[in-house]
């Protein structure tokens, strides 16, 4: 049932109800439309949906079948039919119709009718650089002309495979080289770092694999494996390089550049821009770019977060609440997934926290108590908490609360804080430490916490794939922290 329902949800998203299939009342239309609503999960429910007799429950296979059958047909339509496919994926999937309607021709004798469909396909892989659907139509190119005795024809259609056979060898080359980094990265955190220990060797070999094919497929290869990894490993400097010169380089491939997902490239290379700290560049580009995303899609609230964290680290508060209430505007932001929407309450909360507006009502404080502090579904939100609870109380000069909180943040380094990955929470949090056991004396304070305040400093933001959220910069959280203490009358100078 669970492939049967997969299959029903790429169906219903990409092209509706094939309504004409079914007869009105069968029951592989009812299975349809269940499962589409999502009554359906399993067997049994299938059963006692469809089914009141005991007596025909045995039906259900049968019913199954016809219905995953008809619906494998319909996906010959997927690309026809919906416009919201991207150019490049409609063009793929129409070429390998054609070769598959050429060669049911061919096979049935029908050779010189399979001519024009064949030239056809093969015109446009070429033109979108798709070398592996040039290749098989080349091929059966070459079988047609036999079989129509074209001598001529043949030995140029064995000339033009001889030539692009190189360039398909390279696609599938670097396409070997993109496979295994992902089965790598996608299982232990052992089997991940000593991948990543590789990571200089693989990407040397796919840029000389592009750099001597030239083809999309070598370049877009290596494009998503080097924004991948350098993400891994914390290396957002070339992120920002490739993402830079990613739109020049693509204009050598004309037509074949369509299959580019350049709306990606915007957001990562706005992502980029903020975790390398090239902040007023990256509120540039954020602010070009914002127009090219839906505002009813899910990446539109990817990318304005990425855009309001530009300005929060940058110290635009004003720019960042216009741009929170924009989100708050939105009316799809209830449409956004639980996660997303917390992680929007707790960018308002240390806005707020660190740049209070007197006319907006302080709705983070409840997030205070309310918040689950090592709840498994806020597992990225876990260190932000913690620290927004400690600057509360550093605030409102709780001192019982702040080192009960700070001793929670000890704890809670010492469990979850085991490797390199963690360095910047790590060091913020014995900042922390130092803030307590200096009894909050500035001068004290600013004194024992000097040296590990530097080597803040000079830790580079972890990897995308280990970090927690950093919504303000540790760096900011602490001067302002020894400005609240100097400034206190009630802490000890």
């Amino acid at each position: 049932m669970e492939e049967l329902i997969k299959l029903v949800q790429i169906v219903e998203k990409r092209i509706g109800l094939p309504s004409h299939l079914f007869s009105k009342k069968s029951k592989e239309l009812r299975l349809y439309q269940e499962i589409a609503l999502g009554k359906i999960t399993n067997d049994s429910s299938a059963n006692s949906l469809l089914y009141t007799d005991s007596k025909e429950k045995g039906g259900l296979k049968m019913i199954k079948s016809r219905l995953r059958r008809k619906l494998m047909n319909q996906l010959f339509l997927v690309g026809s039919r919906n416009e919201q496919m991207q150019v490049s994926h409609t063009v793929e999937q129409s070429c390998l119709a054609k070769l598959l309607q050429a060669r049911v021709l061919i096979d049935a004798g029908g050779s010189d009718l399979a001519l024009p469909l064949l030239k056809q396909a093969l015109s446009k892989a070429t033109e979108y650089d798709f070398n592996y659907i040039a290749s098989l139509c080349l091929r059966a190119l070459i079988q047609a002309f036999v079989n129509l005795k074209e001598k001529a024809l043949y030995y140029k259609a064995v000339e033009q495979l001889t030539e692009i056979m190189p360039r398909v060898a390279a696609d599938q080359e670097s396409e070997m080289y993109f496979s295994e980094a992902n089965i790598e990265l996608s299982h232990s955190i052992a089997a991940r770092k000593a991948y990543l220990s590789k990571i200089d060797e693989v990407l040397a070999n796919m840029h000389t694999i592009w750099q001597r094919a030239k083809t999309f497929e070598t370049f877009h290869y290596y494009y998503r494996i080097s924004i991948w990894l350098h993400e891994l490993i914390g290396n957002f400097d070339e992120i920002v390089h490739l993402t830079n010169n990613s739109e020049a380089v693509l204009k050598e491939y004309k037509s074949a550049a369509k299959r580019f997902d350049h709306r990606y490239n915007k957001f990562i290379q706005v992502y980029a821009h903020l975790r390398a700290k090239k902040l007023e560049e990256g509120l540039v580009l954020a602010n070009q770019y914002l127009t090219s995303f839906n505002q009813s899609s899910n990446n539109w609230f990817a990318f304005m977060e990425n855009y309001i964290l530009l300005a929060i680290h940058a110290r635009r508060y004003e720019v960042a609440y216009m741009l929170l209430h924009q989100v708050q505007a939105n009316p799809f932001i209830k449409k956004i997934n639980k996660l997303a929407q917390e992680r929007w309450t707790l960018i308002e909360a240390y806005l707020q926290f660190i740049s209070p507006q007197e006319e907006q009502p302080v709705k983070w404080q409840s997030l205070l108590y309310s918040a689950p502090t090592y709840s498994k579904d806020k597992e990225g939100f876990n260190v932000a908490i913690l620290i927004l609870q400690v600057m509360y109380y550093l605030k409102i000069e709780d001192f019982e609360a702040l080192e009960y909180r700070v001793d929670s943040l000890k704890k809670y380094a010492q469990h979850h804080f085991k490797d390199v990955f963690s360095e910047r929470s790590r060091l913020f949090f014995k900042l922390l430490t130092v803030l307590v056991r200096s009894n909050f004396a500035y001068a004290t304070t600013q004194k024992k916490g000097h040296s590990i305040f530097q080597k803040l400093q000079r830790t580079p933001t972890p990897g995308d794939a280990y970090a927690e959220i950093e919504i303000i910069p540790y760096e900011h959280l602490w001067e302002l922290t020894l400005e609240k203490i100097k400034a206190s009358s009630l802490f000890a100078k």
